[in-house]
Protein backbone atom coordinates (compact mmCIF):
# COMPACT_ATOMS: atom_id res chain seq x y z
CA UNK A 1 0.00 0.00 0.00
CA UNK A 2 1.61 3.10 -1.18
CA UNK A 3 0.95 6.46 1.16
CA UNK A 4 1.72 9.78 0.20
CA UNK A 5 2.62 11.46 3.48
CA UNK A 6 2.96 14.49 2.34
CA UNK A 7 -0.55 15.03 2.02
CA UNK A 8 -0.96 13.56 5.11
CA UNK A 9 1.20 15.48 7.29
CA UNK A 10 -0.35 19.08 5.71
CA UNK A 11 -4.21 17.16 6.37
CA UNK A 12 -2.37 16.77 9.93
CA UNK A 13 -1.31 20.45 9.88
CA UNK A 14 -4.62 21.70 8.99
CA UNK A 15 -6.96 19.55 11.82
CA UNK A 16 -3.77 20.94 14.39
CA UNK A 17 -4.92 24.49 13.35
CA UNK A 18 -8.50 23.69 13.19
CA UNK A 19 -8.42 22.09 16.97
CA UNK A 20 -6.32 25.01 18.69
CA UNK A 21 -8.29 27.57 17.13
CA UNK A 22 -11.30 26.13 18.25
CA UNK A 23 -10.25 25.38 21.59
CA UNK A 24 -12.80 24.36 24.37
CA UNK A 25 -16.35 23.72 24.05
CA UNK A 26 -18.79 26.44 25.40
CA UNK A 27 -21.80 25.97 27.45
CA UNK A 28 -24.99 26.13 25.17
CA UNK A 29 -28.49 24.26 25.37
CA UNK A 30 -29.18 21.98 22.08
CA UNK A 31 -32.22 24.02 20.93
CA UNK A 32 -30.45 27.42 20.84
CA UNK A 33 -31.72 28.87 17.73
CA UNK A 34 -31.63 32.39 16.02
CA UNK A 35 -33.84 33.47 13.16
CA UNK A 36 -35.27 36.68 11.78
CA UNK A 37 -38.12 38.69 13.45
CA UNK A 38 -39.40 39.74 10.66
CA UNK A 39 -40.60 38.03 6.68
CA UNK A 40 -37.12 38.17 5.02
CA UNK A 41 -34.19 36.42 3.10
CA UNK A 42 -30.26 36.65 3.61
CA UNK A 43 -27.68 34.37 1.80
CA UNK A 44 -23.79 34.02 1.14
CA UNK A 45 -22.28 34.04 -2.46
CA UNK A 46 -18.62 33.12 -2.16
CA UNK A 47 -16.13 32.05 -5.22
CA UNK A 48 -12.61 31.33 -5.40
CA UNK A 49 -10.29 30.47 -8.15
CA UNK A 50 -7.22 28.52 -8.00
CA UNK A 51 -4.55 28.98 -10.22
CA UNK A 52 -2.20 26.47 -11.20
CA UNK A 53 -2.87 23.61 -8.99
CA UNK A 54 -0.68 20.35 -9.50
CA UNK A 55 -2.02 16.79 -8.64
CA UNK A 56 -0.98 13.03 -8.91
CA UNK A 57 -3.20 11.01 -11.00
CA UNK A 58 -4.25 7.20 -9.92
CA UNK A 59 -1.60 6.09 -12.77
CA UNK A 60 1.30 8.19 -10.80
CA UNK A 61 0.76 10.79 -14.19
CA UNK A 62 1.76 14.67 -13.21
CA UNK A 63 -0.56 17.51 -14.44
CA UNK A 64 -1.90 20.89 -13.35
CA UNK A 65 -5.52 21.97 -12.96
CA UNK A 66 -7.13 25.45 -12.59
CA UNK A 67 -9.85 24.70 -10.00
CA UNK A 68 -13.05 27.10 -9.83
CA UNK A 69 -15.16 26.73 -6.98
CA UNK A 70 -18.83 28.68 -6.66
CA UNK A 71 -20.16 28.26 -2.62
CA UNK A 72 -24.06 29.85 -2.47
CA UNK A 73 -26.46 30.15 0.56
CA UNK A 74 -30.23 30.99 0.36
CA UNK A 75 -32.07 30.83 3.17
CA UNK A 76 -35.81 32.54 3.38
CA UNK A 77 -37.43 32.80 6.83
CA UNK A 78 -41.58 33.64 7.42
CA UNK A 79 -41.69 34.13 11.31
CA UNK A 80 -45.26 34.71 11.44
CA UNK A 81 -46.34 31.75 9.80
CA UNK A 82 -43.16 29.45 11.56
CA UNK A 83 -41.42 28.45 8.08
CA UNK A 84 -37.98 28.36 7.12
CA UNK A 85 -36.39 27.27 4.04
CA UNK A 86 -32.44 26.76 3.88
CA UNK A 87 -30.47 25.94 0.78
CA UNK A 88 -26.39 25.45 0.59
CA UNK A 89 -24.78 24.25 -2.72
CA UNK A 90 -21.02 23.96 -4.32
CA UNK A 91 -20.45 23.89 -7.96
CA UNK A 92 -16.85 22.90 -9.01
CA UNK A 93 -15.35 23.80 -12.44
CA UNK A 94 -12.09 21.94 -12.99
CA UNK A 95 -10.17 24.17 -16.22
CA UNK A 96 -8.21 21.45 -18.17
CA UNK A 97 -9.84 18.99 -15.86
CA UNK A 98 -12.85 16.39 -15.97
CA UNK A 99 -13.59 15.83 -12.25
CA UNK A 100 -16.40 19.04 -12.99
CA UNK A 101 -19.25 18.56 -10.29
CA UNK A 102 -22.80 20.40 -8.58
CA UNK A 103 -23.36 19.26 -4.87
CA UNK A 104 -26.48 20.34 -3.41
CA UNK A 105 -25.69 20.13 0.62
CA UNK A 106 -29.08 21.45 2.12
CA UNK A 107 -32.44 22.28 0.77
CA UNK A 108 -35.17 21.71 3.03
CA UNK A 109 -38.18 23.14 4.89
CA UNK A 110 -38.67 24.17 8.57
CA UNK A 111 -41.92 24.21 9.89
CA UNK A 112 -41.90 25.01 13.90
CA UNK A 113 -45.58 26.06 14.77
CA UNK A 114 -44.79 26.20 18.42
CA UNK A 115 -41.55 25.63 20.94
CA UNK A 116 -42.99 21.85 21.23
CA UNK A 117 -43.13 20.66 17.22
CA UNK A 118 -40.48 20.91 14.58
CA UNK A 119 -40.09 19.69 10.84
CA UNK A 120 -37.74 19.40 8.45
CA UNK A 121 -38.45 18.13 5.16
CA UNK A 122 -35.73 17.21 1.72
CA UNK A 123 -31.86 17.63 2.16
CA UNK A 124 -30.09 17.87 5.07
CA UNK A 125 -27.45 16.78 7.33
CA UNK A 126 -28.69 14.27 10.22
CA UNK A 127 -26.21 14.82 13.30
CA UNK A 128 -27.80 12.55 15.91
CA UNK A 129 -25.23 9.74 16.12
CA UNK A 130 -21.52 10.59 16.13
CA UNK A 131 -21.34 10.57 12.09
CA UNK A 132 -23.21 12.51 10.21
CA UNK A 133 -25.22 11.91 7.28
CA UNK A 134 -27.26 13.93 4.48
CA UNK A 135 -30.33 12.64 3.43
CA UNK A 136 -33.26 13.18 1.50
CA UNK A 137 -35.33 12.67 4.30
CA UNK A 138 -37.40 13.83 6.80
CA UNK A 139 -36.87 14.69 10.53
CA UNK A 140 -39.60 15.15 13.45
CA UNK A 141 -38.83 17.26 16.82
CA UNK A 142 -41.51 16.76 19.67
CA UNK A 143 -40.74 18.03 23.10
CA UNK A 144 -43.03 16.75 25.77
CA UNK A 145 -41.75 19.01 28.54
CA UNK A 146 -38.98 21.61 28.97
CA UNK A 147 -35.65 19.89 28.55
CA UNK A 148 -36.60 16.44 26.99
CA UNK A 149 -36.79 16.52 23.33
CA UNK A 150 -37.54 13.08 21.13
CA UNK A 151 -36.58 12.96 17.65
CA UNK A 152 -36.93 10.53 14.71
CA UNK A 153 -35.77 11.31 11.27
CA UNK A 154 -35.24 9.05 7.81
CA UNK A 155 -34.09 8.91 4.98
CA UNK A 156 -31.95 7.98 1.82
CA UNK A 157 -28.15 9.29 1.56
CA UNK A 158 -26.95 9.06 -2.11
CA UNK A 159 -23.63 7.84 -2.32
CA UNK A 160 -22.24 10.42 -4.88
CA UNK A 161 -23.77 13.51 -2.98
CA UNK A 162 -20.93 13.58 -1.05
CA UNK A 163 -17.27 14.42 -1.82
CA UNK A 164 -14.25 12.61 -1.26
CA UNK A 165 -13.08 11.94 1.53
CA UNK A 166 -16.47 11.90 3.34
CA UNK A 167 -18.42 10.03 0.18
CA UNK A 168 -20.26 6.70 1.87
CA UNK A 169 -19.23 3.31 0.38
CA UNK A 170 -22.78 3.13 -0.82
CA UNK A 171 -26.29 4.32 -1.19
CA UNK A 172 -27.95 3.37 1.86
CA UNK A 173 -31.93 3.85 3.91
CA UNK A 174 -31.26 5.42 7.19
CA UNK A 175 -34.04 5.63 9.95
CA UNK A 176 -33.40 6.54 13.79
CA UNK A 177 -34.91 7.52 16.82
CA UNK A 178 -33.30 9.27 19.73
CA UNK A 179 -33.89 10.86 23.08
CA UNK A 180 -32.31 13.97 24.29
CA UNK A 181 -31.88 15.38 27.61
CA UNK A 182 -30.66 18.15 29.64
CA UNK A 183 -32.72 18.16 32.76
CA UNK A 184 -30.16 15.76 34.55
CA UNK A 185 -26.58 16.57 35.90
CA UNK A 186 -26.52 19.52 34.32
CA UNK A 187 -25.08 17.46 31.33
CA UNK A 188 -27.26 17.07 27.98
CA UNK A 189 -27.64 13.68 27.72
CA UNK A 190 -28.23 11.52 24.42
CA UNK A 191 -29.77 8.20 23.47
CA UNK A 192 -30.57 6.50 20.45
CA UNK A 193 -31.26 3.57 17.94
CA UNK A 194 -30.59 3.51 14.10
CA UNK A 195 -31.52 1.39 11.10
CA UNK A 196 -28.47 1.30 7.95
CA UNK A 197 -29.96 -0.05 5.14
CA UNK A 198 -27.35 -0.46 2.21
CA UNK A 199 -28.38 -0.87 -1.17
CA UNK A 200 -25.72 -3.71 -1.30
CA UNK A 201 -25.26 -4.80 2.58
CA UNK A 202 -27.39 -6.10 4.56
CA UNK A 203 -28.49 -3.60 7.50
CA UNK A 204 -26.87 -2.92 10.26
CA UNK A 205 -28.40 -1.90 13.87
CA UNK A 206 -26.74 0.82 16.03
CA UNK A 207 -27.18 1.73 19.62
CA UNK A 208 -25.78 4.92 20.42
CA UNK A 209 -25.34 7.06 23.49
CA UNK A 210 -23.56 10.38 24.73
CA UNK A 211 -23.16 12.12 27.79
CA UNK A 212 -21.65 15.74 27.90
CA UNK A 213 -21.26 18.13 30.93
CA UNK A 214 -18.79 20.69 30.17
CA UNK A 215 -18.10 23.62 31.94
CA UNK A 216 -14.84 24.98 30.61
CA UNK A 217 -11.99 26.67 33.44
CA UNK A 218 -14.21 26.72 35.87
CA UNK A 219 -13.93 25.44 39.32
CA UNK A 220 -16.27 21.77 37.84
CA UNK A 221 -14.93 18.44 36.33
CA UNK A 222 -15.75 18.30 32.13
CA UNK A 223 -17.31 14.88 31.98
CA UNK A 224 -18.33 13.17 28.39
CA UNK A 225 -18.56 10.10 26.76
CA UNK A 226 -19.67 8.53 23.70
CA UNK A 227 -20.91 4.84 22.29
CA UNK A 228 -21.86 2.88 19.32
CA UNK A 229 -22.75 0.02 19.37
CA UNK A 230 -23.39 -3.03 16.37
CA UNK A 231 -26.13 -4.72 18.32
CA UNK A 232 -26.24 -7.57 15.29
CA UNK A 233 -22.63 -8.24 15.44
CA UNK A 234 -21.92 -7.54 19.08
CA UNK A 235 -19.40 -4.69 18.66
CA UNK A 236 -18.26 -1.76 19.91
CA UNK A 237 -17.72 0.31 16.57
CA UNK A 238 -16.88 3.31 18.34
CA UNK A 239 -16.17 4.52 22.33
CA UNK A 240 -14.73 7.61 23.83
CA UNK A 241 -14.71 8.94 27.35
CA UNK A 242 -12.80 11.69 28.80
CA UNK A 243 -13.12 14.08 31.82
CA UNK A 244 -11.13 17.60 32.62
CA UNK A 245 -10.01 19.50 35.30
CA UNK A 246 -9.11 22.89 36.49
CA UNK A 247 -6.58 22.85 39.27
CA UNK A 248 -5.42 26.37 38.83
CA UNK A 249 -7.76 29.26 37.20
CA UNK A 250 -5.58 29.65 33.91
CA UNK A 251 -5.05 25.49 33.87
CA UNK A 252 -6.89 23.27 32.61
CA UNK A 253 -5.91 19.39 32.01
CA UNK A 254 -8.13 16.90 29.67
CA UNK A 255 -7.68 12.81 29.77
CA UNK A 256 -9.18 10.73 27.26
CA UNK A 257 -9.48 7.61 25.53
CA UNK A 258 -10.81 5.88 22.64
CA UNK A 259 -11.25 2.82 20.56
CA UNK A 260 -13.12 2.06 17.26
CA UNK A 261 -13.03 -0.23 14.37
CA UNK A 262 -11.17 1.06 11.30
CA UNK A 263 -12.25 -1.22 9.11
CA UNK A 264 -15.66 -1.33 9.96
CA UNK A 265 -16.12 2.64 9.28
CA UNK A 266 -13.00 3.52 7.80
CA UNK A 267 -13.39 7.87 7.10
CA UNK A 268 -16.16 8.57 9.78
CA UNK A 269 -13.22 8.21 12.74
CA UNK A 270 -10.40 11.10 11.34
CA UNK A 271 -9.35 11.63 15.11
CA UNK A 272 -5.18 11.22 14.13
CA UNK A 273 -5.86 10.13 10.48
CA UNK A 274 -2.07 9.23 10.09
CA UNK A 275 -2.39 6.63 12.49
CA UNK A 276 -5.84 5.61 11.42
CA UNK A 277 -3.88 4.79 7.77
CA UNK A 278 -1.53 2.58 9.69
CA UNK A 279 -3.92 0.15 11.39
CA UNK A 280 -5.82 -2.56 9.81
CA UNK A 281 -8.69 -3.25 12.11
CA UNK A 282 -9.41 -1.83 15.78
CA UNK A 283 -7.45 1.08 17.19
CA UNK A 284 -6.58 2.65 20.68
CA UNK A 285 -5.52 5.47 21.53
CA UNK A 286 -5.44 7.53 25.42
CA UNK A 287 -4.74 11.24 25.05
CA UNK A 288 -3.27 14.03 27.95
CA UNK A 289 -4.17 17.75 27.06
CA UNK A 290 -3.23 20.56 29.17
CA UNK A 291 -4.44 23.79 28.37
CA UNK A 292 -2.67 27.05 30.06
CA UNK A 293 -3.69 30.88 29.78
CA UNK A 294 -1.41 32.96 31.16
CA UNK A 295 -2.95 35.97 30.68
CA UNK A 296 -6.47 36.68 28.08
CA UNK A 297 -4.37 36.89 25.14
CA UNK A 298 -2.30 34.38 24.98
CA UNK A 299 -3.57 30.50 24.90
CA UNK A 300 -0.77 27.82 25.13
CA UNK A 301 -1.98 23.94 24.55
CA UNK A 302 -0.19 20.86 24.33
CA UNK A 303 -1.01 17.42 24.14
CA UNK A 304 0.25 13.65 24.19
CA UNK A 305 -1.25 10.74 22.64
CA UNK A 306 0.05 7.10 22.89
CA UNK A 307 -2.06 4.69 20.50
CA UNK A 308 -1.71 1.09 19.96
CA UNK A 309 -3.23 -0.63 16.39
CA UNK A 310 -3.70 -3.75 15.05
CA UNK A 311 -0.95 -3.65 11.62
CA UNK A 312 -2.29 -7.18 10.04
CA UNK A 313 -3.85 -9.76 12.06
CA UNK A 314 -2.36 -10.79 15.32
CA UNK A 315 0.55 -8.01 14.38
CA UNK A 316 -0.02 -4.97 16.60
CA UNK A 317 2.42 -2.06 16.99
CA UNK A 318 2.41 1.33 19.14
CA UNK A 319 2.01 5.05 17.78
CA UNK A 320 3.15 8.13 19.42
CA UNK A 321 1.79 11.84 19.10
CA UNK A 322 3.17 15.31 20.54
CA UNK A 323 2.26 18.89 20.06
CA UNK A 324 2.55 21.94 21.10
CA UNK A 325 -0.04 25.02 20.15
CA UNK A 326 0.20 29.10 21.10
CA UNK A 327 -2.30 31.42 19.91
CA UNK A 328 -2.34 34.95 20.46
CA UNK A 329 -4.70 37.15 20.38
CA UNK A 330 -3.90 41.43 19.71
CA UNK A 331 -6.70 41.95 17.64
CA UNK A 332 -8.80 44.31 20.04
CA UNK A 333 -5.45 46.59 21.09
CA UNK A 334 -3.16 45.71 17.70
CA UNK A 335 -5.27 44.13 15.55
CA UNK A 336 -2.78 41.43 15.76
CA UNK A 337 -3.80 37.81 16.07
CA UNK A 338 -0.83 34.67 15.67
CA UNK A 339 -0.20 31.02 16.01
CA UNK A 340 2.43 28.83 16.07
CA UNK A 341 2.91 24.92 16.06
CA UNK A 342 5.47 22.05 16.32
CA UNK A 343 4.18 18.36 16.44
CA UNK A 344 5.77 14.83 16.45
CA UNK A 345 4.09 11.53 14.95
CA UNK A 346 5.52 8.71 14.95
CA UNK A 347 4.20 5.08 13.70
CA UNK A 348 5.50 1.74 13.21
CA UNK A 349 9.36 0.98 12.33
CA UNK A 350 10.42 4.10 11.09
CA UNK A 351 7.06 5.93 9.85
CA UNK A 352 7.31 9.27 11.47
CA UNK A 353 6.77 12.72 10.70
CA UNK A 354 8.13 16.29 12.54
CA UNK A 355 7.59 19.78 11.77
CA UNK A 356 5.90 23.03 12.48
CA UNK A 357 4.19 26.12 11.70
CA UNK A 358 3.42 29.91 11.92
CA UNK A 359 0.86 32.40 11.22
CA UNK A 360 0.29 35.73 11.35
CA UNK A 361 -2.91 38.18 10.66
CA UNK A 362 -2.22 42.10 10.81
CA UNK A 363 -5.05 44.45 10.44
CA UNK A 364 -3.04 47.51 8.81
CA UNK A 365 -5.94 49.29 8.07
CA UNK A 366 -9.87 49.54 8.66
CA UNK A 367 -11.22 46.76 6.51
CA UNK A 368 -7.82 45.75 5.40
CA UNK A 369 -6.18 42.47 6.78
CA UNK A 370 -2.97 40.66 5.79
CA UNK A 371 -2.02 37.04 6.76
CA UNK A 372 1.19 35.33 6.51
CA UNK A 373 1.85 31.31 6.80
CA UNK A 374 5.02 29.47 7.09
CA UNK A 375 4.43 25.15 6.94
CA UNK A 376 7.25 22.93 7.37
CA UNK A 377 7.28 19.22 7.23
CA UNK A 378 10.47 16.09 7.55
CA UNK A 379 9.18 12.75 6.81
CA UNK A 380 9.50 9.14 6.65
CA UNK A 381 6.81 7.02 5.40
CA UNK A 382 6.06 3.49 4.10
CA UNK A 383 6.28 4.56 0.80
CA UNK A 384 10.21 5.09 1.54
CA UNK A 385 9.22 8.68 0.32
CA UNK A 386 11.60 10.86 2.53
CA UNK A 387 11.99 14.18 3.19
CA UNK A 388 10.85 17.61 3.52
CA UNK A 389 8.16 19.75 2.77
CA UNK A 390 7.82 23.72 2.60
CA UNK A 391 4.48 25.92 2.29
CA UNK A 392 4.63 29.60 2.00
CA UNK A 393 1.31 31.44 2.16
CA UNK A 394 0.72 35.21 1.86
CA UNK A 395 -2.59 37.09 1.09
CA UNK A 396 -4.83 39.54 2.13
CA UNK A 397 -8.38 40.30 2.82
CA UNK A 398 -10.50 43.38 2.05
CA UNK A 399 -13.70 44.90 3.06
CA UNK A 400 -14.52 46.82 -0.46
CA UNK A 401 -17.93 47.21 1.16
CA UNK A 402 -20.40 46.19 4.23
CA UNK A 403 -21.19 43.19 2.15
CA UNK A 404 -18.83 42.58 -0.10
CA UNK A 405 -15.33 40.89 0.95
CA UNK A 406 -12.60 40.45 -1.50
CA UNK A 407 -9.13 37.64 -0.94
CA UNK A 408 -6.16 36.45 -2.66
CA UNK A 409 -3.34 34.77 -1.68
CA UNK A 410 0.06 33.66 -3.09
CA UNK A 411 1.07 30.05 -2.25
CA UNK A 412 4.17 28.84 -2.95
CA UNK A 413 5.27 24.75 -1.84
CA UNK A 414 7.98 22.40 -2.43
CA UNK A 415 7.57 18.64 -1.38
CA UNK A 416 9.17 15.33 -2.66
CA UNK A 417 6.26 15.07 -5.11
CA UNK A 418 6.52 18.56 -6.55
CA UNK A 419 9.76 20.37 -6.32
CA UNK A 420 8.28 24.47 -7.77
CA UNK A 421 4.20 24.60 -6.71
CA UNK A 422 3.40 28.32 -6.95
CA UNK A 423 -0.25 29.20 -7.16
CA UNK A 424 -2.76 31.94 -6.82
CA UNK A 425 -5.59 32.03 -4.62
CA UNK A 426 -8.49 34.56 -5.79
CA UNK A 427 -11.69 34.45 -3.72
CA UNK A 428 -14.83 37.10 -3.51
CA UNK A 429 -17.52 36.79 -0.71
CA UNK A 430 -21.05 38.59 -0.98
CA UNK A 431 -23.57 38.58 1.83
CA UNK A 432 -27.16 39.78 0.81
CA UNK A 433 -30.60 40.23 3.17
CA UNK A 434 -33.26 42.13 2.35
CA UNK A 435 -36.89 41.61 3.62
CA UNK A 436 -40.30 40.41 1.91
Amino acid sequence: MRINLTRITFTTLILLLVYTVSGYSQTYTYNDEIFPRTPGYYGNFYTIFQANSPLIRPDNSKEKVYPFYQYFELNFADPGNHVYFNNYMRGREILGGEDNSFDVYNTFLRYAPNQKYEVRLGRQVITESYNFFILDGGVVKYRPVKGIELITYGGYQYKNIQPEPEEPQDNTSVYGITIKSDRFLNSIIKVGYQLLKPDDFSSVNILNFSFNRVVPFTDYADVYAHGEFDIDEGNINYFTAGFGITPLRTVHLNLAYETYDTDLKPDQYRIYPVLQIFSMSRLHQARVGITYKPVSYVEITSSYAYTHYDVFEDVSSNGNTARLNVLWNLRPQLGLRSYQSIYYIEGREDDRAFGGDFSIYQEIYRGLDVHFTFAYANFKSISNQNGDAYSYISGFQYFLSRNLILRTELEANSNPDFNHDIRVNLGISYNFAGGI
